[in-house]
C-alpha cells in the first residue's frame, strides 16, 4: 500500500481514531492496539474500535498502490504529531487592556493560561505561541468543564462579565491558533507505504521512519445495516445537549440503566436526560422533528456520550438505530456504538410539581460562595446547608473531624410562586459538589432553586431558557444530622 497525505489531514483522522483505541492493560485483544486502514484508488478507509465502538472514516489520499494493513495507533500518532508539532505557531486577538488590567489585578491566572497566552499591553491583544494549539485547547476545556475554568480563583462577582469576555476571547485565540496551524500542517506531506511483511515506512521531507504493523484479516469491522430507524440531528444541538447532561450519567456499572444518557425522541421534541439517582438533568428542544411513524427511547453509554462531543463538528448528524445499537454519521466520519440494553428509570415520576417556593440568586454569586464553603466541608459528604429567609440566602458548612466551618450570605429573592415574599424562614441541605456541577451547566446570570420540603428534591433552572430549548437539574437534599 503506498498514498501520499498532507500531515494535517493525517492527523486529524488519526487523533479521532485514537479516542476509543483501548489501553494495553484493559484489552484482551492486542490487535485492538492498531488501527485499520485499507487503500482503494484514492480512497483510504480507517477504522478503530474497542469492540463496545467503532469509529470509521473514509477520506481522499493521493494513492499509488492499493493493500491493507492494521498501524500500532499509539505510535502512528505520536509520529505525525511530532512530525507537524515542530512548527511553531503564533496567533493573537484584540482584548481591551482595561478588562485584562482588571481581571489579572484580582485573581491568579492558571498555569495553562500562562505558559501558552500573554497579554501585549502595548498592541492590547492576547497572544498565543505554541505548537499544537488542539492539545492546549483540550486540556483548557476540561479545566472549563470541571469548573476551574483557566483562571483558579473563586470567584468575583462584579468581574463575571469580565471573565466571560476574557472566556469568548480566548476560544476566538484557540480558534485563530487552529487556523494557522492547519496552514502550516497542509504544507507537510507524507508518504505511507506498507509491504507484504506489514512494514511500514513513513517518510516525509527530512526524514524516514520504519515500524512494523499486523495483517488485517483477523481485524473487527462493525457491521453495516440498511434496516435501521433514522433521524437527522444538528451537531450543534447533539453536541450541546451531551455536554449538558452526562455529567448526571451514574459511573456504577451494576445499574446498567443509569449508566448513560437517556435519548427521548418525540414526535416534535428531542429530550436528553441522565441521572445517578441523587440528580437528574434534563434538556429539551422543540425545534426539532422526524417522519418515523413512532416516536423511539434508549440510553446511550456514557463513553459513547462523552466520545461524541470529541468529534463532533457543526454539520448534520444522521442517527441510525434500533433496539440494540445506534450509528452517528457525520460528513466522512461514522461511529457505531452498542445501545444499553435496560430500561431507563420513569424519570417523569420523581420530577416535583408541586414545589412552592422559588429563591432567585446570582449565579456568579452562589458559585463563589460554595467553592469557599467547600474549604470546611467533610470530603466524603461534601454537605451544604442553605437557610433562606427574606434577607437571603446563608450558606453553611462544616467538617466536624477537621474542627472547621464556614458560614456566609448573599443577597437572593426568596418568593413563593405568586410572587409573595416568604415571612417562615427555610432550610435545606445538598451536595455542595452537585450544586457546583449544576451551575457550570446554567448560563443565565441568575439562577432559579425551586424548593417542597427539606426532604423533597429541588430543581435548579436558568433564569430564562431559550424559546426553543428547556434546562432543569434535579437535585435531592441529604440528611441534616
Amino acid at each position: 500500500m503506498k498514498f501520499n497525505i498532507s500531515a494535517e489531514k493525517f492527523l486529524d483522522s488519526l487523533t479521532k481514531l485514537n479516542f476509543v483505541i483501548p489501553s494495553s492493560s484493559h484489552s484482551t485483544l492486542p490487535l485492538l492496539a492498531n488501527i485499520f486502514c485499507e487503500l482503494k484508488g484514492n480512497e483510504l478507509t480507517m477504522v478503530a474500535t474497542d469492540l463496545e465502538s467503532f469509529i470509521k472514516t473514509v477520506i481522499e489520499v493521493d494513492g499509488s498502490e492499493d493493500g491493507a494493513v492494521a498501524v500500532p495507533a499509539r505510535k502512528i500518532l505520536e509520529l505525525i504529531k511530532a512530525l507537524v508539532t515542530k512548527v511553531a505557531i503564533t496567533a493573537s486577538v484584540d482584548f481591551e487592556k482595561d478588562i485584562y488590567d482588571k481581571i489579572s489585578a484580582e485573581v491568579l491566572l492558571s498555569d495553562e493560561f500562562i505558559d501558552k497566552i500573554k497579554y501585549n499591553k502595548a498592541e492590547h491583544i492576547l497572544v498565543y505561541k505554541g505548537s499544537y494549539p488542539v492539545q492546549d485547547l483540550e486540556k483548557w476545556s476540561a479545566l472549563h468543564e470541571k469548573n476551574k475554568m483557566f483562571i483558579e480563583s473563586s470567584g468575583i462577582a462584579e468581574l463575571a462579565a469580565d471573565y466571560v469576555k476574557l472566556e469568548q476571547a480566548v476560544e476566538k485565540l484557540f480558534s485563530a491558533a487552529e487556523k494557522a496551524f492547519q496552514k502550516s500542517a497542509e504544507k507537510i506531506k507524507i508518504n505511507f507505504a506498507s509491504n507484504d511483511k506489514n512494514k511500514v515506512t513513513i517518510t516525509s521531507k527530512n526524514g524516514k521512519y520504519n515500524f512494523f504493523g499486523e495483517p488485517v484479516d483477523d481485524y473487527p469491522q462493525a457491521e453495516d445495516r440498511t434496516d435501521l430507524t433514522k433521524i437527522e440531528v444538528s451537531g450543534v444541538t447533539l453536541k450541546r445537549f451531551l455536554l449538558k447532561v452526562k455529567h448526571s450519567v451514574m459511573f456504577d456499572e451494576i445499574r446498567r440503566n443509569m449508566s448513560g444518557v437517556f435519548f427521548d425522541i418525540r414526535k416534535n421534541e428531542l429530550r436528553f436526560v441522565a441521572t445517578d439517582g441523587f440528580r437528574l438533568s434534563k434538556i429539551l428542544t422543540t425545534n426539532f422533528s422526524h417522519e418515523n411513524s413512532k416516536d423511539d427511547n434508549f440510553i446511550v453509554p456514557l463513553k459513547t456520550c462523552e466520545l461524541l462531543p470529541r468529534i463532533l463538528g457543526d454539520e448534520k448528524v444522521i442517527l441510525e438505530y434500533d433496539e440494540t445499537m445506534i450509528k452517528f454519521t457525520m460528513n466522512n466520519l461514522v461511529l457505531y456504538s452498542k445501545l444499553i440494553d435496560d430500561s431507563f428509570p420513569n424519570y417523569e415520576t420523581v420530577i416535583p410539581k408541586d414545589n412552592d417556593k422559588k429563591l432567585i440568586v446570582n449565579r456568579y454569586e452562589l458559585q463563589a460562595a460554595l467553592r469557599r464553603a467547600l474549604i470546611f466541608t467533610d470530603l466524603v459528604i461534601k454537605r451544604v446547608k442553605f437557610e433562606v429567609n427574606e434577607n437571603g440566602l446563608t450558606i453553611k458548612s462544616d467538617n466536624p473531624e477537621m474542627g472547621g466551618e464556614g458560614e456566609e450570605t448573599i443577597p437572593a429573592e426568596f418568593k413563593t410562586f405568586d410572587g409573595d415574599v416568604l415571612a417562615e424562614p427555610f432550610s435545606i441541605a445538598f451536595n455542595l459538589a452537585y450544586l457546583l456541577d449544576c451551575l457550570t451547566q446554567i448560563e443565565t446570570d441568575e439562577v432559579i432553586f425551586t424548593f417542597g420540603s427539606p426532604s423533597k428534591a429541588s430543581i435548579a433552572l436558568p433564569f430564562g431558557n431559550q424559546s426553543d430549548e428547556d434546562f432543569m437539574e434535579l437535585i435531592m437534599p441529604v440528611r441534616v444530622g
